[in-house]
């Protein structure tokens, strides 16, 4: 018989809600605690170690031991995710489950499992790791009177262990930003809308699995942003992240833009990773100033850093290993 109160637990109780029950991504039906906690498919996938909740044999009989495995890895999925555990333990607890006693019914096992696997709370987090900020990589942007155009150019990359470890990051939560500060080095009313574009107008981007903020920064003319450029949205082709032209300063050079792209590498594994190399591209451009009112020398000091947000950690391990930054 199912799962019910006043039943027996068998193994295909047990394995269908830990390990076997069908899963059907277009419409979010079905899954199983081992898709979600281990590695998965796609935007679907923690990484984690599925000790606990490994297969029973059609002829054994589900142990304490075996059941308060599954329940515990429930919990902490459910706790990552930010919803209710099953039977309110904290961080998981296996509810008192322990050989020679009844096990409680909780009728909510089956729907807790098919939470896990569903979205928006797969890829939902009740909080991130702490931020690790970025070494500034510094660049000059520079041109005598302006008289020829400018065009300036500069790439971050970010570089996971695979494809898979991408997926764990993303899927748990984890962040990449892309911020930049500058310094005016000449004191130039152009060189301040330089470093106003970069600075405060863009000032940072990020992407996350499912989505992804043009800029954190404030002003800026016509400006472009997309706040649709998750980790799983993103191409072997740069795509704008934010786009913006000067404003505010003493002379407006409304022709000059700066902007920053973002694309990945190509898929390197089987289980719908969207690529292990996340690169980030900075680019500003002017034309040449033939108005001699209108061409100050241009000085810029641009600071471009990648900033890492891990999942966290207090239910998760980090799947998603080591992360370089070049």
């Amino acid at each position: 018989m199912a799962y019910a109160s006043g039943g027996l637990i068998q193994a295909t109780d047990f394995n269908g809600l830990a390990q076997t029950t069908a899963y059907t991504p277009s419409t979010n039906t079905g899954g199983n605690v081992a898709w979600v906690w281990g590695t998965g498919f796609g935007n679907t996938g923690y990484g984690q170690d599925q000790s606990l909740i490994a297969s029973v044999s059609s002829t054994n009989t589900v142990t304490a031991t075996q059941w308060a495995g599954l329940i515990y890895t429930i919990n902490k999925a459910l706790a990552h995710q930010n919803a209710t555990t099953i039977g309110g333990g904290p961080l998981g607890a296996n509810i008192n489950v322990v050989t020679g006693a009844t096990i409680t019914y909780f009728a909510n096992v089956a729907s807790a499992v098919t939470l896990l696997n569903n979205i928006p709370g797969k890829l939902g987090y009740y909080a991130q790791g702490s931020t690790t900020t970025g070494t500034n990589f510094p660049s000059t942007i520079s041109a005598a009177g302006s008289t020829t155009a400018l065009s300036y150019s500069t790439t971050r990359t970010v570089t996971f262990a695979s494809g898979d470890a991408a997926r764990y990051f993303f899927n748990a939560g984890g962040r990449i930003t892309h911020a930049m500060t500058g310094t005016n080095n000449n004191g130039t009313a152009r060189s301040q809308d330089f470093l106003q574009m970069f600075a405060s107008n863009i000032a940072s981007s990020y992407i996350q699995s499912n989505l992804s903020v043009g800029k954190t920064g404030s002003g800026g003319g016509n400006v472009v942003t997309s706040a649709s450029l998750g980790y799983y949205s993103l191409t072997t082709s740069l795509q704008t992240l934010a786009n913006v032209n000067p404003s505010g300063q003493a002379y407006s050079y409304s022709n000059d833009w700066a902007r920053v792209q973002v694309k990945t590498s190509a898929p390197g594994g089987s289980a719908g990773d969207n690529g292990a190399v996340i690169t980030f591209q900075l680019d500003a451009a002017s034309p040449a100033q033939t108005n001699s009112n209108f061409n100050d020398a241009v000085n810029v000091t641009v600071n471009s850093r990648i900033d890492i947000t891990p999942p966290e950690t207090t239910y998760l391990t980090s799947s998603w290993g080591t992360i370089t930054i070049t």
